[in-house]
């Protein structure tokens, strides 16, 4: 165990198996600890997941960024482990070293959803996503080279909330008209602009904030949703055979995040109610309550892949096989993109101007 006064580490034995003692890792199609020497199979223990209350739970949101020295437990091996990683794998004996939670400054995790797609069909489905990527070489979209594939739990906040908020504005919708007479006779297009004002209530679940600099929020939207009514208690045995990580941005931060989303969703659900085209201004006055979240870790598989001498990588949805991410565009598919746009665009103005 690592000591280091304020903030520490100490790590977990690894699961042996029963019958030939070597290392076991969690299989995402049997849902079990399984032993890659003998094929034995251990049940893991589910229960199922919580919320929190916001207000309560915040002030214990202080997190640490230092990295530390550990010994693994199963060779004794010398490790560097970065302060936001809560799982890696050894290098000199492959063990699955795990950090304890319980000794870990700030929130410990209280929910997990388990990978249930392996890393043959994350591949496949990193092979159809390349495939959809037009713009990408040829070469690339026939035959993508999945390298470094690796298994992450990253750490994220979701959050429910019921709102209630008083509104009021100027929208407007577009109309049509006709308008002159004669040769001067045509249709235009103008603003029928109406006051509003009422309420709007929602209830908001499992708004999803991801809470790690490793991963932007961008990446995360792009391989939403997770199924997150099949979360259970954290429990450490399914992070054997993969990384993980703790979260490194602050729970009001994410709070933040996730009151921009709600917020920027009731804008919208209003303007919608009204369908409105256009806005001249919207006042919105909210109110948050029943707060509650709970910090999850989401499985995430990371591949990193080369294209000429330069790295990419996409991400695979552990739950539900939904692959993002970037892929180099070619040139020559680029500008005959372009040049075929181009083309459309003289098409229909010289058919505007012919039937005018």
């Amino acid at each position: 165990m690592a000591n280091d006064g304020e903030f520490k580490y100490s790590l977990a034995e690894v699961v042996k198996c029963p019958n030939c003692g070597a290392d076991m890792v969690y299989d995402p199609v049997c849902g079990k600890l399984k032993c890659a020497y003998c094929d034995s199979t251990k049940e893991i223990l589910k229960k199922p997941s919580y919320m929190r209350d916001y207000e309560a739970e915040k002030s214990k949101g202080t997190i640490s960024s230092d990295d530390k020295t550990y010994k693994c437990p199963n060779c004794g091996g010398i490790i560097e482990l970065s302060s936001f990683e809560t799982a890696t794998v050894c290098p000199f004996c492959g063990a699955t070293t795990i950090v304890k939670f319980d000794d870990i400054k700030g929130m410990k995790p209280d929910s997990i959803l388990p990978f249930l797609i392996s890393n043959e069909n994350a591949a496949q489905a990193g092979k159809k996503w390349i495939k959809k990527k037009l713009l990408a070489p040829g070469s690339l979209r026939k035959s993508l080279q999945v390298e470094n594939f690796k298994g992450v739990y990253f750490p994220s906040f979701g959050f429910d909330t019921d709102t209630y908020s008083s509104y009021y504005g100027r929208l407007g919708e577009k109309r049509t008209r006709t308008v002159g007479s004669g040769n001067d006779r045509h249709t235009e297009t103008y603003i029928e602009w109406y006051e509003v004002k009422g309420t709007w209530k929602k209830n908001f679940y499992d708004v999803m904030v991801e809470a790690s600099t490793q991963l932007t929020q961008k990446e995360m939207k792009n391989i939403l949703p997770y199924d997150m009514k099949n979360a259970e208690a954290y429990n450490k045995e399914y992070l054997s055979g993969f990384g993980a990580e703790r979260y490194d941005t602050p729970i009001e931060d994410s709070y933040s995040i996730a009151k921009a989303q709600m917020d920027a969703t009731i804008r919208s659900e209003i303007i919608n109610k009204y369908h409105a085209d256009e806005v001249d201004y919207l006042n919105i006055n909210t109110d948050y309550s029943n707060k509650k979240f709970r910090y999850t870790l989401l499985p995430i598989w990371i591949c990193m892949y080369k294209w000429k001498d330069k790295m990419y990588r996409f991400l695979v949805n552990g739950r539900t096989g939904t692959a993002s991410g970037k892929a180099p565009k070619s040139p020559l598919r680029v500008t005959f993109t372009v040049l075929l746009t181009i083309a459309l665009a003289a098409l229909i103005a010289f058919l505007v101007i012919i039937n005018k």
